[in-house]
């Protein structure tokens, strides 16, 4: 992975994140996060983890949640309960949904939204970064590497089994489990080998969701 604009010292944040009031009251939460190899609960996930710019962006940008004007500085969000309830973390974090999408626009012909897998592509330092959100099971058997300080490293069997393990943990406590997983490409990779694009992926983080 080239030069990341997604750093911990380059955090598209910003200084009043209270900026959103919803219509309803939130179903769903954010529980647990695993990322950095750390299992910690999601309020306890800062910038000391060396991925966090990196995890925080990418989870900002796999979110399909609409937000929607109103009145006067009064905003609701439109999707799924689930997908409300990553936007709601996101925000409460300080990240601005709008002003990242804006910096970092969509490649509307390569993205997918399923029940089990979501893949949005993104321009991002003249490259093209594919980020998928999905089931364990779906998104998982499509990753060769684990994102680890910030660094890619290769998915070994230890790796896979410490994962595994803490998924099995996870999905004990929570009603719902995501893995987030970016990869890299260019133009040409992704235009003649759009079947196999989102294979040999890098997770970046399991994401633990239970009911508010």
């Amino acid at each position: 992975m080239s030069q990341d604009i997604f750093t911990r010292d380059n955090l598209l944040r910003v200084e009043n994140p209270n900026i959103l009031v919803g219509e309803s009251p939130v179903k769903y939460r954010v529980e647990e996060i695993y990322l950095d190899g750390k299992l910690k609960k999601a309020e306890d996930v800062d910038e000391e983890e060396k991925s966090y710019g990196i995890f925080m962006h990418s989870l900002v940008l796999s979110n399909y949640a609409e937000v929607m004007n109103v009145s006067h500085k009064k905003l609701d969000v439109i999707r799924d309960e689930k997908e409300k309830a990553i936007f709601y973390f996101t925000e409460e974090k300080g990240f601005d949904k709008s002003l990242i999408e804006s910096i970092v626009p969509k490649v509307e012909a390569f993205s997918l939204n399923e029940d089990k897998l979501k893949v949005s592509t993104h321009i991002i330092n003249e490259k093209m970064r594919i980020i998928s959100r999905g089931t364990p099971d779906e998104l998982l058997k499509r990753c060769s590497y684990i994102l680890l300080d910030s660094k890619i490293v290769k998915k070994t069997r230890k790796i896979y089994r410490e994962i595994n393990r803490v998924l099995n943990d996870m999905i004990n406590r929570c009603c719902t489990v995501y893995a987030l997983a970016i990869k890299d490409v260019s133009k040409t990779d992704i235009i003649t080998n759009v079947d196999a694009y989102i294979d040999g992926m890098t997770l970046v983080a399991l994401i633990g969701m239970c009911r508010a």
